[in-house]
């Protein structure tokens, strides 16, 4: 009698599951007209993207339609109705969102991971990857569940966005190798092919992946050789350039926003050991100094990046391997790395 009971109920538990869309519905558009479509390439060895609880009640998160190549292009559609030629191209890779207990309650988090390319002559060119780890904190959020879907939509968007006005990278591959595209074209980066780095600074990943020094730059060292900072080279300090990393006799460092940290390398890629302080220092002063730091030196403010990294790497005792992701030179942090985030 018992089993008949839970057989009969059971439908009711599967209708009583409640559903949170993730809706697309920000805008798309692209404003020099030179797009032509948006393919979405579903990647997802697992398509369900996880339950979330909103007061004590989970919901499923799911896409508003279940044929998702429709439901992309018809998004393209909808906001570019002045085409060009470029055909894009959006590989959704990973998406997961859960439920975290905390102390008090339960808080929300998602990961996601997403690339585009651009077609040309039946050949692919990379442009953009996303990767998100986020927290969602109930007392920041008066629906968590429509919090992430609403950060999916947007992050989805972004990446789109952004892709019209990016540079593709230029190594062509072909849709077979697309399956494993950030092997196939980080072999063909000059960083990873060539045995010795080329001594220089480098102001953004891209010129470092390919080592192409930035011409006008140069290192800046005090008295006893120690890198303080990168300089112009007819001798001007530069105040307001970004810098991804500089080398050095060979050796490569990457450009925090307190200190120069050695770039290893191992069978993963390349990497830093740093603190959470290092790269995220929650000191004020620090932070300002850190905006502005991928090229500032001397004066001031090189005090202050000294005094920080003195104390970052004095006082913090916890360090861990931060990844550099092969194709866009941004941090691949470690699980629960940062204490907080947003």
């Amino acid at each position: 009698m018992k089993l008949k009971l839970l057989f009969f109920l059971f439908p009711l538990f599967i209708s009583a599951q409640k559903n949170q869309l993730v809706e697309l519905r920000k805008n798309i558009k692209d404003k020099s007209h030179t797009a032509q479509s948006l393919t979405l390439l579903d990647r997802r060895e697992d398509k369900f993207i996880g339950i979330i609880s909103h007061r004590k009640d989970p919901y499923e998160v799911k896409f508003e339609k279940d044929d998702l190549e429709k439901l992309f292009s018809d998004w393209f559609i909808e906001y570019n109705k002045e085409r060009g030629n470029n055909e894009y191209f959006l590989i959704l890779e990973y998406l997961k969102v859960k439920d975290v207990p905390t102390e008090r309650s339960v808080m929300g988090h998602l990961d996601m991971q997403a690339a585009t390319f651009l077609k040309k002559n039946n050949q692919f060119y990379f442009l953009k990857k996303n990767r998100i780890s986020k927290d969602y904190q109930q007392k920041d959020h008066a629906y968590i569940t429509r919090a992430i879907a609403a950060s999916i939509s947007a992050e989805l968007s972004n990446i789109i966005k952004d892709s019209y006005d990016t540079e593709e990278l230029n190594i062509p591959i072909s849709e077979v190798d697309m399956e494993n595209y950030e092997k196939v074209i980080s072999e063909q980066l000059p960083i990873y092919s060539l045995r010795a780095f080329t001594d220089g600074v480098y102001r953004d990943y891209k010129s470092f992946a390919e080592q192409k020094p930035d011409k006008e730059l140069m290192v800046k060292k005090n008295k006893e050789g120690v890198i303080k900072g990168v300089k112009r080279s007819d001798d001007y300090d530069n105040l307001h350039k970004e810098v991804f990393a500089v080398v050095d006799n060979g050796i490569a460092y990457k450009k925090t926003p307190v200190n120069f940290i050695e770039i290893d390398k191992d069978n993963n890629g390349f990497f830093i050991v740093a603190s959470e302080e290092e790269l995220f220092p929650q000191n004020n002063t620090m932070t300002i100094a850190g905006a502005v730091s991928f090229g500032i030196v001397g004066g001031i403010i090189g005090a202050v990046i000294d005094g920080a990294s003195s104390k970052a790497r004095k006082q913090n005792a916890t360090y861990s391997r931060v990844g550099i992701d092969r194709l866009t030179g941004e941090y691949i942090l470690p699980e629960n790395f940062r204490k907080s985030k947003e």
